[in-house]
């Protein structure tokens, strides 16, 4: 039984973490000017992560090679760098919201919003701006793009919690199993 849950909390685990390397990378090659912020790079760092913990995830219920305890510790670090990718994208947008046309201004003074900025002649141009040919082009992306910031966060979040019952999971199985992986329990 342990094993079918574990099974289903990798599948989430992948489908989340897809996800925020997902809205992380069309951030990025949507940037204009300058590089990607740092926060949006983190994330698609963490995406990346989480795939490779899932992978590792089922291997490790299938292959003795694999003890729980990697497993553990590779979930444990998957969580806290989700839970600090969250955080990062919380503390960035915070205060902003994205269908709210009275925020336009704080979206387009966003860093992690606004595509990148150049500075020439005292005058300063936004990378939503160099894509867009309208007031409302300009505001469409902002608010495309705090979208995206803000799913990205709740996906770190709800990956964080993933990643929490995982470590809860794989404290289960090495009681129970001694600190193997057990394939054999689960491969009839």
């Amino acid at each position: 039984m342990l094993a079918g849950v574990s099974i289903g909390f990798r599948a989430i685990q992948f489908i989340f973490s897809v996800v925020v390397l997902g809205l992380a990378v069309t951030l990025i090659k949507a940037q204009v000017y300058d590089s990607a912020p740092v926060t949006t790079k983190y994330s698609s760092f963490t995406g990346g992560f989480g795939i490779l913990v899932a992978a590792i995830g089922v291997a490790g219920l299938f292959f003795d090679a694999i003890p729980d305890i990697v497993n553990l510790a590779l979930d444990a670090l998957a969580g806290l760098l989700f839970a600090a990718g969250g955080i990062a994208w919380a503390i960035g947008i915070k205060g902003i919201s994205c269908t709210s046309e009275y925020d336009a201004d704080k979206m387009l003074g966003n860093g992690l919003l606004n595509l990148g900025t150049v500075s020439a002649g005292g005058q300063t141009g936004y990378g939503v701006g160099a894509i867009s040919d309208t007031a409302e082009e300009v505001f469409g992306h902002l608010k495309s793009n705090c979208q995206k910031g803000f799913a990205d966060e709740i996906i770190s979040f709800l990956s964080f919690g993933v990643a929490a019952g995982l470590v809860g999971l794989g404290y289960v199985r090495m009681r129970k199993g001694g600190g193997s992986s057990g394939a054999g329990r689960y491969v009839a």
